[in-house]
């Protein structure tokens, strides 16, 4: 590894997507990361994020929730929507390499980047899908113990993943016990957005609980 890569961060590849628009894939800090519009979507904070939010339901670190107390274990299979590089796949199958990942993304620009310079491909234990997640859930017969939401364009979740219909469909999608993670935009300025977002979850959800509290995201706990 170059003295270089670690201290100063150095542009890999760029792309130009429909969906994302601007993609740059940069080495920093010795890490790949991938940015949409000058968000960061993969590596860097976003790995440390995830990690910590799957570390915290492993180790039951959930107030009033102790049907969470050692679920990640119970994962058997999982849906994760929103692809990016593939942090999430890593980090669950570094729980537990027999989990059975089902992976949907709408970019294909951003499958092949993830297969190309990350090494996320079709195996025994990992399907992705290249679908819209409403269409795709809409479709699925599925139950999953454990359906991870990372659906972002740029900065932000596009609305319709934010509505009652979506939300519903997760419902519908999850096992009796099962447990969805939500990443949820957030911003100081605009703080009254996610209010409303949070009180429609708990319409739907008996459990809604904040896990994760980042600048521009929150993880929200769902069952």
């Amino acid at each position: 590894m170059k003295f270089s890569s670690i201290f100063f961060p150095k542009i890999i590849a760029d792309f130009k997507s429909d969906i994302n628009k601007n993609i740059q894939v940069v080495q920093k800090r010795g890490r790949k990361v991938i940015y949409v519009d000058g968000a960061e979507q993969t590596g860097g904070t976003i790995t440390g994020m995830w990690q910590k939010a799957l570390s915290n339901v492993k180790s039951s670190r959930l107030s009033g929730i102790p049907q969470a107390a050692g679920q990640m274990s119970n994962v058997q299979n999982a849906l994760v929507l929103g692809l990016g590089g593939g942090d999430i796949i890593r980090l669950l199958h570094r729980v537990d390499s027999q989990i059975k990942v089902t992976a949907v993304d709408i970019d294909p620009v951003m499958i092949k980047i993830a297969r190309d310079l990350f090494g996320i491909r079709n195996s025994s234990n990992l399907k992705i899908h290249n679908h819209d997640a409403l269409y795709y859930l809409l479709l699925n017969r599925e139950k999953f113990s454990l359906i991870v939401v990372d659906l972002f364009i740029g900065y932000k979740n596009p609305q319709k993943f934010r509505s009652p219909r979506f939300l519903n469909l997760l419902q519908k999608s999850r096992q009796k016990n099962g447990l969805i993670l939500f990443n949820s935009h957030y911003h100081s300025d605009f703080n009254n957005e996610f209010e409303e977002f949070h009180n429609l979850c708990t319409q739907i959800f008996s459990t809604v609980e904040i896990i994760i509290n980042y600048p521009y995201s929150k993880i929200l706990l769902l069952k």
